[in-house]
């Protein structure tokens, strides 16, 4: 591998995936543009010999299809570095929903083991996903840090003018019943208790239990990245939720929502499970809910009474964005961590 401009990086894997560009495309375009490398990305089927023998470096991005494996395995005998990024534990889908059927048919289960086996690093963006792949798969060659967030899409924007008489709750993202269920009787209530005082509002997901209700509103998932993150910036929340169930592949999950309240200066309320527990400083950074109802509720209750712990979160929280989540510090890391790596 060349000095400094001279690593040849080439991506195979698809980039509408969102966790594709503020994991990958974000850091890698931040190093083109600082003349550390150049990159490209292909699709699993769409990758011409050349375009291989010419990387430095060769990504893998959550691919399990055996024509991608094909590559690695060329990529390897070319002296290449192999790099296998996944943001999920496959294996721990529920083989009853589609995903999970698609990624527990026998041949994709075999080239996901053969990816974490023998590509030369494997990238997660979780410390309990690193550690459970190098314990179950003995792999002693796992790099784990979160993605990244683009502070350049929200500096200068101004906040909307918060309603002087209203909290308002905001939850985004998509249906997660299961962790959901406690939240759903927490808010029911807090409806109770505050009345008009409060303003629910869902983006891409709302409950049933709650659609309909006076205080509830609901808007459409955004896909555009740069479009959300200006929405949510923009949003009136005085207060946003995180709910995440216990799961083998929900304790696999990254940060985001963590990554996201704090950068846009949202207090959240994170589930206590190990994709916050790593980064939520109770009380200080954010607030830590169990699995019940009733703790959801008092968390609830606690922000919605103390104007100053809001406050305090909010600080402290994009502090902790800023300084972790930026891309410039994923970017950086991207250089040590793997481009630099023996």
């Amino acid at each position: 591998m060349g000095g400094r401009g001279d690593i040849n990086v080439l991506v195979i894997g698809s980039d509408r995936i969102p966790s594709y560009k503020i994991g990958i495309e974000q850091p890698l375009r931040h190093l083109q543009k600082s003349g550390v490398c150049r990159f490209d990305v292909r699709p699993d089927d769409d990758v011409h010999l050349s375009r291989l023998a010419a990387a430095d470096i060769v990504i893998f991005f959550r691919t399990v299809q055996s024509e991608a494996y094909k590559c690695l395995e060329l990529a390897r005998e070319m002296g290449k570095k192999t790099v296998y990024v996944i943001d999920d534990h496959f294996m721990a889908m529920s083989p009853a929903s589609d995903m999970g059927r698609y990624y527990h048919e026998p041949n994709k289960r075999k080239t996901y083991v053969k990816f974490l086996k023998n590509a030369h690093i494997v990238k997660v963006a979780s410390g309990f996903f690193a550690k459970h792949l190098e314990t179950h798969f003995s792999l002693n060659k796992v790099v784990n840090f979160p993605g990244s967030v683009d502070f350049s899409l929200i500096s200068g924007l101004e906040k909307d003018r918060k309603h002087a008489d209203k909290i308002v709750i905001g939850y985004e993202g998509g249906r997660k019943q299961a962790a959901f269920d406690p939240v759903i009787q927490a808010l029911s209530g807090i409806i109770q208790t505050y009345g008009d005082k409060i303003r629910i509002e869902f983006f891409g997901y709302v409950p049933e239990e709650l659609a309909g209700k006076r205080q509830v509103s609901f808007k459409e998932h955004d896909a555009d990245y740069a479009s959300f993150l200006k929405r949510l910036f923009r949003s009136k929340w005085d207060i946003g939720l995180a709910p995440l169930e216990h799961s083998l592949l929900h304790d696999c999950k990254t940060n985001n929502k963590f990554r996201e309240y704090a950068a846009c200066r949202i207090p959240g309320i994170y589930s206590t499970a190990p994709a916050y527990e790593d980064w939520v400083k109770h009380k200080e950074n954010g607030l830590l809910a169990s699995g019940t109802a009733e703790d959801w509720y008092e968390a609830m209750v606690e922000l919605i009474e103390q104007p100053e712990l809001r406050q305090k979160i909010v600080e402290n929280g994009e502090r902790t964005a800023r300084e972790n989540f930026s891309v410039e510090v994923c970017a950086d890391r991207w250089r040590t961590q793997i481009f630099m790596s023996e």
